[in-house]
């Protein structure tokens, strides 16, 4: 764990707030001879921003010292209880920081199982700190300020991305380069705004209840339906023993029909989840009755994602398998409820 940044006597009384380092662009400088690479930890973070001198105290550790492709759900399970341990000793949130190709998906694992009130909040950088007009001070100023909102607690894990709060079931990365990289389909919840974070929205009802945090693993890959594609990569993942597939459709949910025999013989094998990757709208339900539209689909076993992306598809089926859950209405059931 990094030295607590903000501790003393001119901390006294102030809210504390965990900082966990996961890596990523946030925390990298470049080598004399090198490319960037994570160098910096929670406390050389936090004191490069003048801004957060006595507004909170700060603990941090760090989780790992990674590019975020090169995360492991172990990493984001780490941090979680590392978050919970923090929040139950008096904390009032958690700042995460986190490369930001992977982001989202750890942001939306820490939903899937976050049951506190208090917010877990992820940021990253698009700009190294030796980048001219670096955006890291400014989005973990900004993740310290959301965790201070009282009207932060009960939403879960957020995302803050260029003065901008998302939602974490909904936001993405949408460009490889530049600092409005995030977005959300359904825009953002806030934005901050003179040091103050001002929401839109209000809660759009209660969260689902939290899963377990998986103790086991579970092999769950993607498999793309574009024009032409035929079940021979279903069918060499499902010899090769698979514990789930999900499929990212075409349209509202929907594969070749040269696709179909194969993903038929998954469905009746391991949990098939059809999402879209229109990336904005949900799959469909009974709109299309051709072969491999959603009406024979379903009728095959397969499972809607909603609006779950195929990205969270994956997390979430990964989650529910690897702790242990196979029974198919009870996959479909966390589906209904969390792709609505």
């Amino acid at each position: 764990m990094t030295p607590a940044a903000g501790r003393g006597p001119a901390a006294a009384g102030l809210p504390e707030i965990g900082v966990a380092t996961m890596g990523g662009t946030i925390v990298m400088l470049r080598g004399e001879d090198s490319g960037l690479t994570p160098a910096l930890d929670a406390a050389e973070l936090v004191a490069g921003i003048p801004e957060l001198a006595g507004r909170a105290e700060v603990r941090g550790t760090v989780i790992s010292h990674v590019g975020s492709p090169s995360i492991r759900f172990d990493d984001v399970i780490s941090t979680l209880r590392w978050s919970l341990r923090t929040v139950d000793e008096g904390a009032t949130g958690i700042v995460v920081t986190h490369g930001t190709d992977t982001l989202e998906e750890t942001a939306f694992l820490l939903d899937l199982w976050w049951d506190r009130s208090e917010p877990v909040v992820v940021t990253g950088a698009m700009r190294s700190p030796e980048e001219s007009g670096a955006d890291g001070p400014a989005n973990l100023l900004g993740a310290v300020l959301t965790v201070l909102e009282p009207e932060s607690r009960g939403r879960g894990a957020l995302v803050v991305m260029n003065d901008e709060v998302f939602p974490s079931d909904s936001v993405t990365k949408t460009r490889s380069f530049g600092v409005d990289a995030f977005a959300s389909p359904y825009g953002a919840l806030g934005r901050i705004c003179e040091a103050e974070v001002e929401y839109d929205r209000a809660p759009g009802g209660p969260r689902p209840a939290p899963l377990p945090v998986p103790e086991g693993d579970a092999w769950v890959p993607i498999v793309a339906a574009p024009l032409g594609e035929d079940g021979r990569v279903v069918d060499a993942l499902l010899d090769a023993g698979v514990d789930g597939l999900v499929i990212d459709g075409v349209g509202a949910g929907h594969v070749p029909e040269r696709m179909v025999a194969a993903v038929d013989r998954a469905a009746r094998r391991v949990p098939v989840v059809m999402a879209t990757r229109t990336r904005r709208g949900r799959t469909g339900r009974n709109t299309y009755g051709y072969p491999g539209a959603e009406i024979d689909l379903l009728q095959r076993g397969v499972l809607m994602a909603g609006r779950l992306t195929s990205i969270q598809s994956r997390l979430l089926l990964w989650s529910l398998l690897a702790s242990g859950v196979r029974d198919h209405d009870a996959v479909r059931g966390e589906f209904d409820r969390r792709g609505r």
